[in-house]
């Protein structure tokens, strides 16, 4: 709950640093066997939470001497979460309400966990309001540039997703990248996941515009937005990040918004930040 985030933020300053969480234009609760649920599980969503942990806690222990820690609550209804650091701690709380929103498919659920995991180590650019987080599209980013590649790049994911209908733009997007089956079925699985998170995003904002592949935001910001894009935007970032040819491999630098992106100032005309969003400069 953003409001509980805030709290937190607010009269814990001392000790911990909050990320402000999800865009909650309204508190929405959905409770276990609700209607308006998905059929995700309290094992999957435990399940999840654990394989995520264990996959990244060694190298950020390793890279980073901190210690990966994520709060899962089932039991709450609160469709959110957000990311905290403390001294040595990288925290991520999500609650059970996001996994059982509608929208959220299990890769969509570990696209967040990505997401938050990108507030702490996404790089430029910083939010001005706490220093140390990135911007909401930033996190979008690298979740599927980074995060997202990391955990599935060993992964059957031409087996995972052999079921699912793959959009013609992402299937055509993801082939111009990647030369490799092995690697257009992993860059295809990540936009599902991130249209997955759009879609929610889309849902809490009441946007009645669905969140497509082939209809890309066409709104050109003037100034860096740090906060919450719409579910179309985010849509696009995911997807740019996706098909976006650098190594996940390559970090993002904190002062260097060229550093492990895709950036026109490097000739790049894919895999580009999208201008709904990101401003670019030097």
């Amino acid at each position: 709950m953003k409001v509980f985030a805030l709290f937190l933020c607010l009269f814990a300053l001392p000790v911990i640093a909050c990320d402000g969480g999800m865009r909650m234009n309204r508190i929405v609760s959905i409770p276990e066997g609700s209607l308006l649920a998905n059929d995700m599980t309290e094992k999957e969503f435990k399940d999840s939470i654990k394989a995520f942990e264990q996959f990244f806690s060694p190298s950020i222990d390793r890279d980073h001497n901190a210690e990966l820690i994520i709060f899962g609550s089932w039991a709450s209804n609160t469709v959110n979460a957000y990311a905290e650091k403390s001294d040595k701690k990288v925290m991520i709380t999500i609650y059970g309400g996001l996994a059982r929103h509608k929208a959220i498919t299990k890769d969509g659920f570990t696209a967040v966990l990505c997401h938050e995991l990108g507030h702490h180590f996404g790089g430029y650019p910083k939010k001005s309001t706490n220093r140390w987080s990135s911007a909401e599209g930033q996190a979008d980013y690298y979740a599927t540039m980074k995060c997202l590649r990391r955990i599935w790049e060993k992964d059957n994911n031409e087996l995972i997703i052999a079921n699912e209908e793959i959009p013609e733009t992402l299937k055509n997007e993801c082939q111009v990248t990647y030369t490799d089956i092995k690697s257009q079925k992993l860059c295809e699985r990540m936009g599902l996941a991130g249209r997955s998170v759009a879609h929610m995003i889309q849902d809490l904002d009441h946007d009645s515009l669905v969140a497509k592949f082939e209809t890309p935001d066409p709104l050109v910001v003037r100034a860096m937005n740090y906060l919450h894009p719409y579910g179309q935007c985010r849509l696009d970032t995911f997807f740019q990040g996706a098909i976006c040819p650098v190594s996940e491999s390559v970090e993002f630098e904190d002062d260097d918004q060229k550093a492990g992106a895709c950036h026109v100032k490097l000739g790049d005309t894919r895999g580009l930040r999208p201008k709904c969003w990101f401003l670019s400069g030097n």
